[in-house]
């Protein structure tokens, strides 16, 4: 099966953007580099700025491809930053080289995320300090206390200001997420979200041949419920149902509003059987159930097609069309019952 994309693999698609650009970057500034520190003698960072610049150029066609990105954005940015303190340990760079340093935190966040980059940016901060530390210590201009807590707070605010963006950008991100695949009136997963769980069923099915079934249900007479006690009467009835599904399938199970009436539920590790059962007695508790709407008790059934991989084959839209057909002949069979064949 081809690898689907999900709507939220834009993060990634930046992520892998950035790391070209900079892999880019790190091959053509290296070389520059490169050039520089020959006609200064310093032969140690000549190395350095071309062995990282070869290494970028290398896995660039990789980097393109790989589903491994956090992997290697950090590889790269261990190695980038291990080159980078080498030559800031060299007794021919200048001082200015230090400026550098600046550049871990917003690509370490960038690249890695909140925990790891916040991780990575500390490591390589205290090293570049160190180093700093170590080699102008004795410097009556660039080792003094003021030249040292400007080098430190400096980078504590970058670094900061980097960490602040990245929590904020993770936390709008997740927000987004969440609205993106829940259904407003339910608090239930949307379509966008049924594709996706269906993918890894579908994919979890290839893998290990696990078997899934889709249960599509519909409110019967629902149309009578908003004609004749309003539309909060609907919205109240479809709250219902979505309790009343969620409080009653397993924990590894979906539950989703298709839309409209319609739900859809993704019952995971489930045979053709277990689906049956499952629609049956479901049907029977929403037979027996109620719900309260402005001081009345109303009450409602609903209709059921099932679709079960491996029987009913296992691709999605597959499943969703066999339960949708079944699902209406449920209804033109009198409602309130589950079709599965």
């Amino acid at each position: 099966m081809a690898k689907k994309t999900s709507p939220f693999d834009n993060v990634d698609a930046f992520r892998r953007s950035v790391l070209i650009v900079l892999l880019l970057f790190t091959s053509s500034f290296g070389a520059s580099f490169a050039v520089l520190n020959y006609l200064n003698d310093n032969y140690k960072a000549m190395f350095g700025e071309i062995a990282m610049g070869t290494f970028a150029l290398v896995i660039i066609p990789l980097v393109r491809k790989t589903p491994h990105l956090i992997r290697w954005s950090l590889v790269y940015l261990v190695l980038f930053n291990t080159t980078m303190m080498l030559i800031l340990a060299t007794p021919q760079s200048a001082p200015s080289v230090f400026a550098w340093v600046l550049l871990i935190p917003i690509l370490s966040h960038m690249l890695l995320g909140r925990a790891l980059g916040g991780g990575v940016t500390v490591v390589f901060l205290v090293t570049a300090f160190l180093i700093y530390y170590m080699r102008f210590a004795d410097s009556a201009v660039h080792g003094n206390a003021r030249a040292l807590l400007n080098v430190a707070g400096v980078a504590l605010c970058i670094f900061g200001f980097s960490f602040v963006y990245e929590t904020s950008r993770s936390r709008a991100e997740k927000a987004l997420q969440r609205q993106a695949l829940t259904d407003p009136l339910t608090g239930l997963g949307n379509r966008a979200l049924l594709q996706l769980r269906a993918e890894e069923e579908e994919a979890r099915h290839e893998r290990y041949g696990t078997s899934h079934a889709l249960l599509l249900l519909d409110i019967d007479y629902f149309k009578k419920i908003n004609d004749s006690h309003g539309h909060d009467a609907g919205d109240n009835a479809l709250k219902a149902m979505s309790a009343l599904l969620s409080d009653n399938v397993r924990t590894n199970d979906d539950v989703f509003r298709y839309g409209g009436e319609e739900f859809c539920l993704l019952l995971a590790n489930a045979s053709a059987r277990d689906a049956r059962e499952a629609a049956e007695k479901l049907r029977h508790l929403i037979e027996a159930s109620s719900f309260e709407d402005a001081g009345k008790t109303l009450s409602f059934t609903a209709s059921i097609g099932v679709a079960a991989c491996p029987e009913d084959g296992c691709d999605h839209q597959t499943l969703l069309g066999i339960a949708d057909r079944r699902l209406y002949a449920a209804k033109l069979g009198g409602r309130n019952r589950v079709e599965w064949a």
